[in-house]
């Protein structure tokens, strides 16, 4: 019996048939043309193109109701990769240029910019690789029509280096029944985490040398408990004891499933607003099911990034009333401004190079540079708001300065609309994201200028631990349960509360069972997650004395790592 530890990226235990999938390999051989084949080739080059196309959209389609629209950005990203005129003329033009067959004017055009931006040790860069890889590889099996095969995999556990998020997106698709997965990749806040968390499936990420071991035909997969493990060849005792750990989840699941509709209320009365982080388009269906308290993140990059110019103020208005309308008007909806930078940007509004985007021209600092935008922002935001429960608040601010030039101008675009004769909401309340760290040094200063503040526990991570929270190589560095990111937390916290200003979560970190006990024995009541992690929120809100948490608290604190973080909150959690 053999134990391989990593991360946990969504809690599970699993027993099962293990499917190892090794590296696809495309081989084409590559083969020079005569002056006669070359327009041929062009013309089987395009209809290449065509077909990758053609696929890509209709997974997209068949994927629209099926999936979240976040989730599904990520294949709308790779189709417009896929019909960027730029890299599609250079690879025409090498066919031309150097009378070389498609498939291998295809590897040397992406492969040329996969190890471009290899080279780079930004994270936008590392994730535009793993696009890269996906746009090659859709290009390559168009080209030459072969088909993968995943007919093995029905009900097994899937084992890989890496998984491309439109390989998993496919199965989904094709209703295959993935048990489990497990990487060698190690990416916790990377686009196939997001989406395995969002699919529920049981994943661990960080496995090292996975294609070495020699696999038994039953394998366990636990990232059930504090430190996430794949235990290979288990003997019959070990494989018992986690048979009954499965049955003890499995009716933690029919509870969940029993208190859906409750409140999410503790068992001393005290109130959890459980609210979920949108997008634009709102499944209503599952919405209602389970049945959040309001928007505690509406971002609105999606209406700025879907087009090849800025939204007006009146289409802006559109949007957020249809969102309001849909969600319920009485609910509380929390419009975060425009969050441009690091790995989001706008091809009609470019910025310079960075060596490092993630600490340079993003978010607030993007907008105070180009007000025409936060201006037009504003004045959508506090005409949609009127009448309802609309809050403003703004990413990536670092300090009071910053906190003031946007109070000047909110109050700058109110005049404005007074003049103009417009109803707009004259009370809105405005807060700021706390993700730089130089915040929570100066939180009682900047409490007295706005009314709430939202943690954003992914940038506030990895900037407290300077790692870059998309990096392989450090990705063990990051994690929002070390001790200095939770004391970071919990004197924000104290902060508020002196201060008499409501402090939410936003983060990952926020639909985590570890991280909502965590957030809730600091005094933090109001947490935004996505919409499938608000059962098991409210199921273990329900479980829990508010007011008894205080000896919690303090043990956490006094933590020297995370593997103990976990292990006595999760110590906690058994005991309730």
């Amino acid at each position: 019996m053999e134990k391989i530890y990593g991360k946990g990226i969504y809690e599970g235990v699993v027993i099962g048939k293990p499917f190892l999938k090794y590296e696809k390999k495309i081989e084409v051989e590559p083969y020079s043309l005569k002056e006669g084949e070359i327009e041929s080739e062009i013309l089987r080059y395009k209809e290449g193109i065509k077909f990758a196309q053609g696929k890509l959209s209709n997974l997209i389609n068949e994927l629209r109701n099926k999936i979240d629209k976040k989730d599904l950005q990520i294949l709308i990203v790779h189709f417009e990769m896929l019909n960027d005129p730029i890299i599609l003329k250079e690879i025409e033009d090498m066919i031309k240029k150097e009378k070389i067959n498609a498939e291998e004017a295809v590897k040397k055009v992406l492969g040329k910019y996969i190890e471009l931006f290899s080279n780079k040790k930004n994270s936008v860069y590392q994730q535009r690789v793993s696009d890269l890889k996906d746009i090659r590889d859709r290009l390559l099996f168009a080209l030459i029509r072969r088909k993968e095969l995943y007919n093995n995999i029905e009900g097994k556990i899937l084992i890989a280096k890496e998984i491309l998020p439109s390989e998993l997106l496919e199965l989904v698709n094709n209703r295959v029944e993935i048990k489990g997965i497990i990487m060698e990749f190690s990416g916790t806040t990377s686009h196939v985490a997001i989406l395995a968390k969002s699919l529920e499936i049981p994943t661990f990420m960080g496995g090292k040398n996975l294609f070495l071991e020699k696999w038994s035909d039953e394998i366990i997969l636990d990232t059930y408990h504090s430190k996430a493990r794949v235990i290979n060849n288990p003997i019959s005792e070990v494989v018992e004891e986690y048979k009954k750990l499965q049955k003890f989840i499995e009716k933690e699941n029919d509870e969940i499933e029993k208190n859906i509709n409750m409140p999410s209320i503790t068992l001393d009365g005290i109130d959890i607003n459980l609210d979920f982080n949108a997008g634009q388009n709102i499944d209503l269906g599952a919405l209602k099911r389970v049945n959040p308290h309001g928007v505690g993140l509406l971002r609105t990059e999606f209406i700025y990034m879907e087009r090849d110019n800025l939204p007006t103020e009146q289409e802006q208005i559109k949007i957020y009333n249809e969102i309001s309308d849909e969600i319920g008007k009485n609910k509380p909806m929390i419009i975060r401004s425009l969050d441009i930078g690091a790995d989001k940007i706008l091809a009609y509004c470019p910025v310079e190079s960075e060596e490092n985007p993630s600490l340079g021209e993003r978010g607030i600092r993007f907008t105070l540079r180009r007000k025409r935008i936060l201006r037009t922002q504003l004045r959508a935001i506090l005409q949609s708001a009127y009448g309802k429960q609309i809050k403003i608040m703004h990413p990536m601010v670092s300090c009071r300065e910053e906190v003031l030039k946007i109070k000047q101008m909110l109050e700058e675009v109110k005049a404005d609309l007074r003049e103009e004769g417009l109803k707009f909401k004259e009370d809105i309340e405005t807060g700021i994201m706390v993700e730089v760290p130089s915040i929570i040094f100066m939180a009682r200063e900047i409490a007295d200028e706005i009314d709430f503040f939202s943690i954003g526990t992914n940038d506030l991570t990895q900037y407290i631990l300077a790692t870059d929270r998309f990096s392989q190589k450090e990705n063990e560095l990051y994690d929002y349960y070390h001790p200095a990111v939770l004391r970071a937390i919990n004197t924000l916290a104290e902060v508020g509360l002196e201060k008499n200003k409501k402090v939410s979560v936003c983060g990952e970190m926020a639909g985590e069972l570890v991280g909502i006990v965590i957030l809730l024995s600091f005094g933090i009541k109001d947490l935004s997650m996505a919409k499938t992690f608000i059962p098991r929120a409210r199921n273990i809100v329900r479980k829990i004395e508010f007011n008894s948490l205080d000896n919690l608290k303090k043990q956490i604190l006094r933590c020297k790592d995370s593997v103990e973080v976990r292990k006595l909150v999760k110590d906690y959690i058994k005991n309730l």
